[in-house]
């Protein structure tokens, strides 16, 4: 039996609905990372890196995130920590970078639920379910390889695709001192933040797209027939 393909418009919303969640993973992990940095200011010992107390590490943590994550801000001056040329323009591609997301995430919110919604009334969203196993294994195979390499290898990997040509974000602690507070590990805790944040999406779009029949196949295989007696 030969099974549909989808159309090439379908192919376009579903692939907006992908980028709609990825674009969602990042601006979720960005949020949840400056909620839980407190705890890393515990976990990593920032305290002792920098010889500052944690309340003057959060608040020079705070102007950074809001000067990446605010459109309206286009200037860095955090307190405590002065900035190098090459520092602040590593800071502006990546602010440039989280506005891309955030804009990324709202243009393509609407289509996303549009589509979504329409496949399932259609009774069309199990020709999707394919794809979501697709967006579920694609991160794992990432993180596999990452842990084959290491970290540390994959990090620098990661920025020289990212920012091809730049060396900007190559922070050296006399020059840019911030860097003391943000450290390799604090980055491999967002990395697998951002791992969950997307795999649980992808799994919810798997489980969500999955075709009835497998689901009553499951639900039969876990029922009692009926023409069993009791003992």
């Amino acid at each position: 039996m030969i099974k549909p393909s989808l159309p090439i418009k379908t192919k376009l919303s579903l692939a907006l609905t992908f980028l709609c969640l990825l674009a969602l993973a990042i601006v979720l992990t960005i949020s949840i990372a400056w909620l839980l940095y407190p705890l890393e200011i515990e976990w990593l010992g920032l305290e002792s890196l920098v010889t500052l107390d944690s309340e003057t590490i959060q608040h020079n943590f705070n102007v950074l995130l809001n000067y990446l994550t605010n459109p309206f801000q286009w200037t860095l001056a955090m307190p405590d920590f002065p900035s190098s040329a090459d520092g602040l323009y590593h800071f502006e591609a990546v602010k440039k970078l989280f506005h891309l997301a955030q804009g990324l995430f709202l243009m393509t919110l609407l289509p996303s639920v549009l589509f979504l919604k329409k496949a399932h009334k259609s009774g069309t969203k199990g020709l999707l379910n394919k794809w979501f196993a697709l967006m579920a294994v694609t991160p794992i195979a990432i993180g596999c390889f990452a842990g084959m390499i290491g970290f540390s290898r994959f990090f620098v990997l990661f920025h020289q695709i990212l920012f091809p040509g730049d060396s900007t974000w190559l922070f050296h602690p006399s020059l840019d001192p911030v860097i003391l507070i943000l450290p390799e590990r604090y980055f491999l805790h967002c990395f697998l933040l951002f791992f969950v944040l997307y795999e649980c999406l992808a799994i919810a779009g798997y489980l969500w797209t999955k075709p009835k029949q497998f689901k009553k196949r499951n639900n039969e295989f876990f029922k009692t027939p009926k023409n069993d007696k009791k003992i």
